[in-house]
């Protein structure tokens, strides 16, 4: 049984903890501060008062810091861009008012964006990726996989190859990138990401895409990432920049994620291995959804005589952890086994193979 709906106000406890544990002070004030304000009947309690999403399993809190920090970025919330390390600036002691005062002001804003869902395309969690595709390659014995991803955002953790790993004295993708994972990225005892596959083709596709070429999409991305973490905006910005000079960047196609993978095992050949991952999807897809998609992968894998893997990194507590589902001549050899964790965000991923 689902745990019971948060109300707003402890929802905004709930991710005042979360962004202290996951790095991001500024966001805890804030978010604690908003949580106080509803109870002193100020702007957030008129915000809660047409709240029509459930507020924590819809991100309430998240969707509305995206919209105010969207305002900082775009330069029409100057008095919260100057508390903001992503716009240049830097906390003050006026933060929690100047931001309780914008939300008053761009009330328009908020809730034209409380409609709409968070938008967030991690690159850190291509360590994740990296850690299972290699697991992948390993097992099987490949140098080369199809990869398609479903609820893959803007599209930029398809560009995983453009991107540079090291660990363990190994390395994968370019080693020329802006974008780059090497000894902080990882967490003790460190992936194995040797024999790392290349590319044959890649896809992907989620309910809401977004274009790495598009500015409006640029900025929802960007808004998304807690201004005090600059190296995920850091990242976000040269993985974007990165999307728009590839010749192998596409767009994610708009589609049901079930609708969609049945379509590409459609167009893939069957002897030529395909992996297929998702991260931090699973909990946003309908039970109609999840069970066609399940159905759909356990079909198609267990007809194919060359190597296929499901791969996935969802929640599992207070960290993400990477499972994986290998067929290999039409028998599953490997069944939701886990591999590695790392934050929610990717960085510190660790193997928990032994």
């Amino acid at each position: 049984m689902a745990a019971p709906e948060l109300t707003f106000h402890d929802a905004l406890l709930h991710q005042s903890g979360l962004c202290a544990q996951l790095g991001s002070p500024l966001y805890e004030a804030i978010f604690r501060a908003m949580a106080v304000d509803l109870n002193n009947n100020g702007e957030t309690a008129r915000i809660s008062e047409h709240l029509t999403i459930r507020p924590m399993r819809d991100a309430a809190p998240l969707r509305i810091a995206g919209v105010i920090h969207r305002l900082a970025l775009t330069g029409k919330a100057p008095s919260v861009a100057r508390h903001f390390p992503s716009t240049g600036g830097t906390p003050g002691p006026t933060l929690i008012a100047d931001y309780l005062e914008a939300l008053a002001t761009f009330r328009n804003d908020i809730d034209e964006g409380l409609s709409r869902t968070v938008q967030t395309n991690e690159v850190g969690r291509t360590t994740m990726l990296v850690t299972g595709m290699s697991f992948f390659a390993r097992e099987v014995g490949i140098p080369a996989t199809h990869l398609r991803e479903v609820g893959s955002s803007c599209g930029l953790n398809l560009q995983v190859d453009n991107y540079f790993f090291e660990a363990n004295g190994t390395s994968y993708g370019n080693g020329n990138a802006l974008v780059r994972f090497e000894d902080s990225a990882w967490g003790t005892p460190r992936p194995d990401i040797a024999q790392c596959p290349a590319l044959l083709s890649r896809a992907g596709c989620d309910i809401a895409p977004l274009d790495a070429h598009n500015i409006n999409d640029q900025f929802t991305l960007l808004s998304f990432v807690w201004p005090d973490q600059f190296d995920r905006f850091a990242r976000l910005r040269n993985a974007m920049n990165n999307a728009c000079a590839s010749s192998t960047y596409v767009s994610p196609d708009q589609q049901d994620a079930a609708e969609w993978i049945h379509q590409q095992f459609e167009n893939i050949s069957f002897d030529e291995p395909v992996l297929i991952f998702h991260s931090i999807v699973w909990q946003y897809l309908s039970q109609e959804t999840k069970k066609a998609f399940r159905e759909a992968v356990e079909a198609f894998c267990a007809e194919r005589e060359a190597p296929t893997a499901w791969l996935r990194m969802e929640p599992a507590g207070p960290v993400a952890d990477l499972r994986i589902d290998i067929w290999h001549g039409k028998r599953k050899t490997h069944s939701d086994q886990v591999i590695a964790n790392s934050s929610y965000h990717g960085i510190g991923t660790r193997s928990l193979i032994s």
